[in-house]
């Protein structure tokens, strides 16, 4: 079975259920067309229905079942299967729930012995269907997939190959089983489609033990246990078939397909099973955005039945240690890297045949729709610099687009741009989107991101400006900070996102033990390092969040409180500082519901409102959105507080300046 066989509905970015893994649906959900049993001989193989459950680290999500008739192709005996997937899943984001519903049906014809000839499948969402075909060609296999209602952004391509594939291990094993030359040890090499890659890739088949256990009925019998093994992403799926070679249980990572009766599997629990994709930031921080080198402790607890996620070297992280806790688990050391750069620069549309596949439309990235093209030139305007343009378009998708999910697993850009909503899924397929459209070249990354106070599952982008570097529509950013642990690319051949999510979901929690940010580092595995009170040298510091006063006169106090708080008071006055990651806010944003007066702060661009004494000030800078309260202070001493304040406001040396990021150079080569 493809790795990608059973997405998890953890896995970031593309992943809320089933029907998340639309682009790569020909080949993923091929896994299920040959539950059936299949007799030795066409003629004898009558009409069979198959019920299995599907469960999510022990929580069902949903059911398969599966009819099979003999049948003919093109002249062939075959059998036709169809498979029918019922997934209903509820994510929960930071107290945020959303709940994605998604029925699926394949068709398929295959030979007895699993050859795969043609197969269509139709996932139905709220307010949407999608349709894949692929077929056998004589040459190779002819892909094509639309949204229904969108026949004219059809996505057509061709795999030529010079023998067709197979549709599943089980399809390609049950001849093999009944005809008694299976045995413990065996091994095989299955032949898979890999549409990403638009080839064929083996995986391998090994033939493990021979175990008794219970089937639907309660009734013990005899199986295969079988261990599928991808040497592309190094993942691994469990099969159990019976003696007549159909299925009776199989789990990819944290998912797990059972036979069960068709009233078993029709009953679906209550309660929708809940998935989260978020963990607490240990500790909170607010200087997160503008990190420029981060090292965290990646802690996993243990699980046996799941190996451990083997983090990809990117220009955003790389894994530096594994240390093994025993029954507390493991520890995976990781550095995170900011990911920009001015140097090089490109115009606006990249012709160079190099990036030409970073500029393809696809299915759900409409490239050449219409309301996509019309977006784009209403947004670009004149503009003919990559960068700048990247950044219109990232602030067009941050500014328009309301922090919302759809009802689908994954918009596509014609009905977000329609719909003016989605989370960080439905940002970034839009941006890529519009950027492919304005001819810059631009690929969706996958895995968690902090922002300040949470991690979570993310997807965010990477653009080529006249090199390769991050972006993040979700918080309207050209180049990135020191936040992403990268997981893959979704869209790329030799990149698994998903095996990575997969074997972190559930068991995950991330501590980060140092911070960077232009010349100061700070080490914060000791709690006692995140406020540092110099009160010889009248500096006091906020190390979590990047409050900094300097030069305190004598006759002043400070004190550093929670995770991102200061107050000052002098002889006269009282403030009160708190430091929050802006999100992507800035003061063209927020002063749409800020009533103030423009000013400066300290040379940083501000907000202020007086209330008599009082005065309130929001301030922008470094990443972050600095809110003061400032009683009985008057010109004078406001002078001095800013002249105290202005090391909070000190722009640093830039991250591509300080450092090139880890693995720029490889960025380059790909």
């Amino acid at each position: 079975m493809p790795h990608d066989s059973l997405p998890s509905a953890h896995s970031p970015g593309r992943s809320r259920s089933l029907g998340a893994a639309l682009g790569l649906l020909a080949f993923s959900l091929l896994a299920f067309g040959g539950l059936g049993p299949v007799g030795a001989a066409d003629d004898d193989i009558p009409r069979s229905e198959k019920w299995y459950e599907q469960s999510e680290s022990g929580n069902k999500t949903g059911y398969v079942r599966v009819v099979w008739t003999p049948s003919t192709w093109k002249g062939k005996n075959t059998v036709h299967d169809t498979t029918t997937f019922v997934s209903r899943s509820t994510r929960n984001m930071a107290g945020m729930r959303d709940t994605f519903s998604v029925t699926t049906t394949l068709d398929l014809e295959r030979g007895v012995d699993g050859t795969m000839w043609w197969t269509q499948s139709r996932v139905e969402e709220p307010e949407r269907v999608t349709l894949t075909e692929t077929v056998w060609t004589g040459t190779g296999y002819r892909y094509s997939a639309h949204i229904v209602g969108q026949e004219s952004n059809r996505e057509t391509f061709e795999v030529p190959l010079d023998a067709p594939v197979m549709t599943d291990a089980e399809s390609f094993l049950g001849v093999h089983i009944r005809a008694g030359d299976v045995k413990v040890g065996s091994k095989y090499e299955l032949r898979n489609l890999d549409l990403r890659a638009r080839t064929h890739r083996p995986s391998q088949l090994e033939v493990v033990a021979q175990e008794t256990v219970k089937d639907e009925t309660g009734a013990e019998i005899e199986v295969w246990k079988v261990v599928e093994t991808d040497p592309a992403s190094k993942s691994e799926s469990m099969l159990w078939l019976d003696n007549t070679g159909v299925l009776l249980r199989l789990r990819s990572g944290t998912v797990q397909i059972a036979r069960t009766t068709q009233a078993a599997a029709e009953q679906m629990p209550t309660r929708t099973a809940e998935y989260d994709i978020t963990v607490g930031s240990e500790p909170r921080l607010e200087r997160i955005f503008s990190a420029d080198r981060v090292l965290a402790d990646v802690r996993l607890r243990p699980d046996a039945d799941l190996k451990l996620p083997e983090f990809p070297t990117s220009p955003w992280s790389r894994a530096l240690a594994t240390k093994d806790r025993g029954d507390d688990g493991t520890t995976i050391s990781v550095e995170l890297r900011a990911y920009d750069s001015e140097v090089a620069k490109a115009k606006i549309p990249v012709i160079d045949k190099a990036y030409a596949r970073w500029l393809e439309a696809t299915a759900q990235m409409q490239v050449g729709d219409p309301l996509v093209l019309n977006t784009v030139r209403a947004v670009v305007g004149e503009e003919a610099d990559v960068r700048a343009a990247a950044y219109k378009l990232a602030r067009f998708v941050y500014t328009e687009l309301d922090k919302k999910s759809l009802r689908v697993a994954q918009g596509d850009a014609v009905q977000i741009l329609t719909e003016r909503c989605g989370d960080c899924s439905e940002h970034c397929l839009l941006f890529v989107t519009l950027c492919r459209a304005a001819g810059i070249p631009a690929r969706r990354c996958s895995g968690y991101v902090c922002i300040g106070g949470m991690w979570g599952a993310h997807a965010w982008a990477e653009i080529w400006t006249g090199q390769w570097i991050g972006a993040d529509p979700t918080t309207g950013e050209i180049g990135t900070g020191a936040r992403y642990l990268f997981f893959g690319y979704p869209d790329e051949p030799d990149s698994y996102p998903n095996v990575v999510s997969s074997r972190v979901t559930g068991r995950l929690r991330i501590l980060v033990t140092r911070v960077e940010e232009g010349a100061a580092g700070y080490d914060l595995a000791d709690p006692e390092a995140h406020r540092i009170y110099d009160v010889k040298g009248r500096r006091f510091v906020h190390v979590l969040c990047g409050l900094e006063a300097r030069g305190v006169p004598e006759d002043w106090s400070v004190t550093l409180s929670d995770d991102r708080s200061m107050r000052v008071r002098g002889p006269s006055f009282t403030s009160q500082i708190s430091a929050s990651a802006d999100q992507g806010a800035d003061i063209e944003s927020v002063a749409r519901f800020f009533p103030g007066k423009r000013t400066t702060f300290a040379g940083a661009p501000a907000l202020v409102r007086a209330n008599g004494s009082s005065r309130t000030l929001l301030v922008f800078s470094r990443r972050r959105m600095i809110q003061m309260t400032v009683s009985g202070a008057d010109g004078e001493a406001l002078a001095a507080l800013e002249g105290v304040l202005a090391p909070t406001f000190a722009v640093p040396a830039l991250a591509w300046e300080a450092a090139p990021a880890a693995g720029a150079a490889e960025a380059e080569d790909r």
